[in-house]
């Protein structure tokens, strides 16, 4: 039961502020096919697997380390990570954000803002990362922008090859990728007590 509850409980964690988020524009008057709907809820496992394998801190790990920021562990020094691999993952990790974005949303359809996306996305993620024992790092940043960036590229072949069009557009749509990452952002960070499973 304990290892259910350590699946779940951070799942939830991210998932409902975003629910809530869809609940509010359904009640809204908000009309959604539920193919769009399952897109939106796969973008939304999507970004929890990043902040998860990213290990981002939270709200609940203040104040547990000697010093709230440690400076060693900030590099802002560009390519000077260990290993070809950190670049890979990182550039791999992302490459989904930018085959979603315009995937799902009309908007997300132009490259300078799949290149803002990632770069905020990224930028939440290594700001997080503050607050635990990971490492922020100025090549996380630069690799997950440009796999957000390669991403899109993925998605022009792959629109090329099946032309099918699902996403949507509409005036709540327009930001709303950049609302459901930061609602799993926050929501990780502030809900996510990861001690309760210690």
């Amino acid at each position: 039961m304990e290892v259910l509850s350590s699946l779940i409980y951070p799942m939830l964690c991210v998932f409902l502020p975003s629910l809530i988020y869809e609940i509010i524009l359904l009640k809204k008057g908000r009309s959604i096919s539920k193919v769009n709907l399952l897109w939106i809820f796969i973008f939304v496992f999507y970004l929890y697997l990043c902040v998860d394998i990213a290990g981002i801190g939270s709200v609940w790990q203040i104040g547990t380390h000697k010093t709230i920021i440690r400076m060693d562990e900030i590099n802002v020094i560009p390519f000077s990570s260990d290993g070809v691999l950190t670049y890979l993952l990182n550039i791999l990790m992302f490459m989904p954000l930018g085959f979603l974005l315009p995937l799902i949303w009309k908007n997300g359809r132009r490259i300078s803002n799949v290149l803002r996306t990632s770069l905020w996305f990224s930028f939440l993620i290594e700001f997080c990362q503050l607050f635990n024992l990971r490492a922020t790092d100025i090549d996380d940043l630069m690799m997950n922008t440009l796999g957000g960036v390669l991403g899109f590229f993925c998605w022009k072949i792959w629109n090329k090859i099946y032309p099918k069009d699902i996403s949507m557009q509409d005036e709540i749509s327009k930001r709303e990728g950049m609302l459901l990452i930061l609602f799993v952002v926050l929501g990780r960070f502030f809900l996510y007590n990861g001690r309760l499973f210690w």
